[in-house]
C-alpha cells in the first residue's frame, strides 16, 4: 500500500514539473496549431503545356484549399502568362480563378530569377516586371499586391546584396513572405510528373502517398525546432508549388494536417507571430527555412539541425535528382 502511495506522489509531482507529458501543442488560447499555406510558381509549374491540364491543376488545388477552408496565397511568375511574347488570356484566367475563389496573390518574380546568379539591378527589374498583371487583377477587386516570395528562397549571397534587396522591397511596399516549413516537395513533384508522362499510375500513387507521409514528418520536425528555439510552436508558414502532385494530393495532405490539430490561417495572420520580428543575419547561397536562419543567427551549431527528414531514395531515383 505504501509503495502505491509513493508511486502516486511521484506521478503527480512529474505532472507538476511537466515531465509526464509532452509540451502542449498549439499556439494561442485554443491550443490549436496554426499554419499559413503558400503556393509558389503560379499559374502552374508543369512541363505539360496543354491548357486543359493547367486548368485541371489549378481547379484541383483550389478545390482542396476550399475543402479545408484554407485562406491560401499563390505567388506568381508572370513570365508564364505569355506565349510567343503575347499575353495569354487563358493563363491570366487561371490567376483570376484564385481571386474568384477568395485566395490572395503575391509576386514571385517575373522569371523566377536566382538572386545568387544576377545583379541587384537585374533582380530589381525582374521584381517590377513580375507585378504588372497581378497588380491589375488585384486592383480590379480593390486589393493590393503586398507580398514578395524570393525564388529558391535566395535572399542574398553577400551582405551587400541582402541589404540592398531588403531596402528595395521595403521602398516598393512589399512584405517578405518567409517560409518555416521548407521541404523538397519539388523533387516529389518532378518524380510524379515523370511517372505521369510514363503512364505509370502505380508509381504515381506510391510517390503521392510517400509525399504526404514525408510532409507530415517535415512538419513535425519544424514543430520541434520551433519549440527548441522559442519554447512554443509558432504560427507556421508552409511552402508548396502549383503542380500536378498537389493537384492530386493536396487534399489528403491538408487532411493529415487537420489530424495534427492544425487550423489554417492567412499569411497576414501568421506574420503577427512575434518570431517573424527576429533578427536574420544569415548570408549565403542556400535557400533555407527561416527557422534555420534564426537558429544560425542565434549561433546554433550542427547538432541542432540533426534529424531532418530526407526524401526517400526511390523518389530521388525516379526524379533523377540527388538531395
Amino acid at each position: 500500500m505504501k509503495s502505491i502511495f509513493l508511486a502516486l506522489v511521484l506521478f503527480f509531482a512529474m505532472i507538476d514539473n511537466g515531465l509526464a507529458q509532452d509540451p502542449p501543442a498549439g499556439n494561442g488560447k485554443t491550443g490549436k496549431r496554426l499554419m499559413a499555406v503558400t503556393i509558389d510558381d503560379l499559374p502552374v509549374n508543369s512541363i505539360v503545356r496543354e491548357f486543359s491540364h493547367r486548368m485541371y491543376i489549378t481547379e484541383k488545388i483550389l478545390q482542396a484549399l476550399k475543402n479545408h477552408e484554407v485562406p491560401g496565397i499563390g505567388f506568381v511568375n508572370e513570365s508564364k502568362l505569355y506565349k510567343k511574347g503575347q499575353l495569354s488570356e487563358q493563363e491570366v484566367s487561371l490567376l483570376q480563378k484564385w481571386i474568384d475563389n477568395g485566395m490572395e496573390l503575391g509576386n514571385h518574380g517575373y522569371s523566377h530569377a536566382d538572386y545568387n546568379n544576377v545583379t541587384i539591378d537585374e533582380y530589381k527589374t525582374d521584381v517590377l516586371e513580375g507585378e504588372k498583371v497581378t497588380k491589375k487583377i488585384l486592383s480590379a477587386q480593390n486589393q493590393r499586391l503586398k507580398y514578395f516570395r524570393h525564388p529558391y528562397l535566395h535572399v542574398g549571397n553577400s551582405q551587400e546584396k541582402k541589404v540592398a534587396l531588403e531596402k528595395f522591397l521595403a521602398e516598393k511596399g512589399y512584405e517578405v513572405a518567409p517560409v518555416t516549413i521548407d521541404n523538397s516537395e519539388w523533387i516529389f513533384a518532378r518524380a510524379y510528373e515523370i511517372a505521369f508522362m510514363e503512364k505509370d499510375s502505380t508509381m504515381m500513387k506510391k510517390i503521392g502517398m510517400a509525399y504526404v507521409d514525408y510532409m507530415e514528418e517535415k512538419t513535425a520536425y519544424f514543430e520541434g525546432q520551433s519549440k527548441k528555439l522559442w519554447n512554443y510552436e509558432i504560427k507556421q508558414i508552409l511552402l508548396i508549388h502549383a503542380n500536378q502532385l498537389n493537384a492530386d494530393y493536396l487534399d489528403p495532405l491538408l487532411a493529415r494536417m487537420n489530424k495534427r490539430n492544425y487550423d489554417f490561417i492567412s499569411l497576414e495572420k501568421a506574420l503577427t507571430d512575434k518570431v517573424y520580428e527576429s533578427e536574420d543575419t544569415f548570408v549565403g547561397k542556400a535557400g533555407i527555412s527561416w527557422i534555420d536562419r534564426w537558429a544560425l543567427s542565434m549561433g546554433k551549431k550542427g547538432s541542432f539541425f540533426q534529424g531532418e527528414p530526407r526524401t526517400p531514395q526511390f523518389v530521388q531515383d525516379v526524379a533523377k535528382i540527388t538531395e
